[in-house]
Order: C-alpha cells, then sequence, then structure tokens
C-alpha cells in the first residue's frame, strides 16, 4: 500500500514537472500556443491527482522519533572541510 501510494504521488509530481516544462519551454512558431494549453491541461490534472490522494493517518506517519546516529570523529565536516580547502589551494596552485 505504501509503495503504491509513493509512486503514484511521484508519477503525481511527474506529471506536474512535465506540464510545467511543455508550458514554459514550448517550441517556437505559430501552434506553441498548442504547447502551452497542453502543458497548462497537465499541470492541472497532475495538481488534482495529487491533491485528490490520500493520505496516511498520523499514527501511521511517524511511529516514534527519528533519532540520528551519532557520528564519528571521521565523519565531521570541520574536519573535512579545511582539509578540502587545503587541497583545492594546493592544486590551484600547482596547476
Amino acid at each position: 500500500m505504501i509503495k503504491t501510494n509513493i509512486v503514484s504521488r511521484i508519477a503525481a509530481l511527474a506529471v506536474i514537472v512535465s506540464g510545467l516544462l511543455l508550458g514554459v519551454l514550448s517550441p517556437a512558431g505559430t501552434d506553441s500556443n498548442n504547447w502551452r494549453w497542453l502543458g497548462l491541461g497537465l499541470l492541472i490534472i497532475g495538481v488534482m491527482w495529487l491533491i485528490s490522494q490520500r493520505q496516511a493517518p498520523i499514527a501511521e506517519r511517524q511511529p516514534e522519533p527519528y533519532q540520528a546516529p551519532v557520528m564519528k570523529w571521521y565523519q565531521s565536516p570541520i574536519l573535512w572541510v579545511p582539509i578540502i580547502i587545503a587541497v583545492v589551494a594546493i592544486l590551484s596552485l600547482l596547476l
């Protein structure tokens, strides 16, 4: 049930994005107005499809709060950002 619901939401979002792309990036020419109407239609259909989907009850959404795992010292960005900056600086001086 959940996988089907996720696939359905992703499909609705894909229809919305394709409608936006058709509406904004329609080909130039005499019949570009038809492409824009088609994009608007796809956009409206995608929004209606996304709104009409049933959401899971609050109890099923998140049964317990998420606990982020504790990072190790070597996973810390405080360690790696200066190292990356130093490597990029050395490479930029050498090249």
